[in-house]
């Protein structure tokens, strides 16, 4: 593990059993045993080490898909319908800790504030993802799917997040597959 990889692991530990506000610098470079010197080379500012944890887990979210979706239906609705499958299993996992964009934009609320700025960035990012998907498989108007699945999936996430094991996963995912038929 590299020394970026070790501040990294520690912060994200951090930021998800404390939060991002409540993990001050100092207690990331204990957690990680580092001098502070060493962090500030890797990361000249916490916004840029809260950047990189939402880059680390927003990467490792899309890794997690890519691997799981099935090529062979990359062209037909049937990979939308994985898609939703994943997502559930995604957010109905115990170690499920919510959308790490979520959390960090209600941290830092100040639109002009950084972290809310890339927060929404990750937001985007997210909506562009799906709607590529929904454009790969056809789907007639894939924008607008896109919208309305990372609105189900950010929904169902946010409501598991406060109600672990409330069915809101299953819920969003079968109202996202009445949304896709409804594409045909």
């Amino acid at each position: 593990m590299t020394m970026y990889e070790k501040i990294l692991a520690a912060a994200t530990g951090l930021f998800e059993s404390r939060g991002i506000q409540a993990s001050g610098v100092d207690t990331i470079i204990a957690e990680a045993g580092v001098a502070k010197a060493t962090l500030y080379k890797h990361f000249p500012s916490k916004n840029e080490l809260v950047m990189a944890y939402l880059r680390d887990k927003s990467d490792k979210f899309y890794a997690w898909l890519n691997e799981r979706l099935s090529a062979k239906k990359a062209t037909s609705l049937e990979i939308l319908f994985e898609l939703c499958d994943l997502v559930e299993i995604w957010i109905s996992t115990p170690t499920f800790h919510g959308l790490p964009f979520h959390i960090a934009s209600i941290e830092f609320p100040d639109p002009g504030h950084p972290i809310n700025q890339y927060s929404a960035v990750l937001a985007i990012e997210l909506q562009g993802y799906l709607s590529k998907i929904a454009a790969v498989a056809g789907a007639k108007d894939p924008e607008a799917l896109g919208q309305q699945l990372t609105i189900l999936f950010e929904g169902a996430a946010l409501v598991e997040r406060l109600s672990p094991g409330s069915g809101a996963a299953k819920r969003a995912k079968n109202a996202a597959v009445m949304l896709i038929r409804a594409c045909v």
